[in-house]
């Protein structure tokens, strides 16, 4: 989830609200074309599960073999793609010992008597060269089918595409990197047909979920998706608190009932608070001050141009059965994030935001692993599509 003004009710702590201003941020946008979805091919099938509870390790040998393979482009269009089976899950197994796992000593601290749910994880590479890897969590031995699915393109029913769910709240399902990326990658998708709420009302939960043991709130009052993240370290679904110390940049979107993300508007070229389908692209900002929970502020792009940290501004908002093409780019220090697709405000329009020099980005130095999806264990449920999977690593 976006680093909001959050309700973070921890569990032996008072509520803290982080408030977001707006300050003197209109500028005019820049509408683009709208770029072609990825072609289709490569490798489709799904390969042997992880050991019991892993969550994913990085093989440097295997990596530089990626980056060899993948130079061209390792595509995965999900034509032949089958979820793994039951079998597939293990027990959940410790972290990485961050005090923001889902074990960790943050909440040890903060509650003697702290004690995580028991939970199921699964983790398997695929695609060409299994440049990719799913992961996904459950607190129940659920079929993986009704967490990944192959099925008809509601745009195009002769084509196939991956519907990732999360039945419950506390279910979690990502796709990301196989291995660390090098200072030269770019990863694209085609993310749509969301059905992660609409800010309002159950705000697509059932009602009454709640974002404990972690966090002792309303989970109901957020939802949404990743359509595209970097972070510095191998992810996995788990709470989401580590989120933010752990994110370099990404695009997502958090359907909020509160209204605390401030849209912009081509039309009117203002911003306005709303939290229907807003998406944020965002970096963060090492410079910025930092807090325990949170990191360091982000600094969005919205309005045709990067904000100063501490504004939460999005771009535009989502609409509903429709398709976005979703890239994140690297070379060396510049960093580039764009979004293609037919918008509420902007109309059919490219959003593109670049950073030149992305050297005072939080962690940008270290090893960067790309995901899309739910990563969120205590919040987020719904369903959305993938498509158009693919990869290029240069040397």
């Amino acid at each position: 989830m976006s680093q909001q003004p959050l309700r973070l009710f921890l569990i032996v702590a008072s509520a803290v609200a982080v408030g977001v201003g707006v300050g003197q941020f209109l500028r005019p946008t820049t509408a683009q074309p709208s770029a072609s979805p990825a072609g289709r091919g490569g490798s489709r099938a799904t390969r042997q599960a992880m050991p019991a509870g892993s969550r994913g390790t990085a093989s440097p040998s295997a990596g530089a073999a990626v980056e060899s393979h993948c130079a061209e482009g390792c595509r995965e269009s999900f034509d032949e793609f089958s979820a793994p089976p039951i079998s597939a899950w293990r027990p959940d197994a410790p972290g990485t010992g961050s005090p923001f796992d889902d074990d960790g000593s943050l909440f040890h601290q903060r509650n003697p008597a702290f004690k995580p749910p028991e939970g199921y994880r699964l983790s398997v590479p695929f695609g060409p060269h299994d440049a990719f890897t799913l992961a996904s969590y459950s607190r129940s031995l659920k079929n993986p089918q009704d967490l990944l699915q192959a099925v008809a393109d509601p745009s195009d029913p002769s084509n196939r595409v991956l519907r990732i769910s999360s039945p419950d709240h506390t279910d979690g399902t990502i796709l990301r990197s196989s291995r660390a990326l090098g200072e030269r990658y770019e990863v694209c998708a085609r993310v749509g047909h969301i059905d992660t709420g609409t800010g309002d009302g159950l705000n697509g939960y059932d009602g009454g979920e709640r974002s404990d043991p972690w966090l002792a709130g309303d989970a109901t009052m957020e939802n949404g998706l990743y359509f595209s993240a970097v972070y510095r370290s191998p992810p996995a679904p788990g709470n989401n608190l580590p989120a933010p110390p752990e994110r370099i940049f990404f695009v997502d979107s958090d359907n909020n009932v509160e209204g605390w993300t401030n849209i912009f508007d081509a039309g009117t070229q203002r911003f306005f608070p709303s939290g229907w389908h807003p998406i944020i692209m965002g970096t963060v900002d090492g410079r910025a001050p930092a807090t325990p929970e949170e990191g360091p502020a982000l600094s969005t792009f919205a309005a045709g141009g990067w904000n100063p940290p501490g504004q939460l501004l999005a771009f535009d908002a989502y609409q509903d059965n429709t398709w976005y093409t979703v890239c994140v780019k690297r070379v060396e220090n510049t960093v580039t994030m764009r979004v293609s697709g037919t918008f509420r405000y902007g109309g059919q329009t490219t959003y593109e935001g670049t950073l030149h020099n992305a050297g005072h980005l939080a962690h940008f130095h270290g090893p960067h692993y790309w995901l899309l999806g739910d990563p969120h264990i205590n919040y987020y449920e719904g369903s959305f599509l993938v498509d158009d999977l693919t990869l290029k690593v240069e040397r």
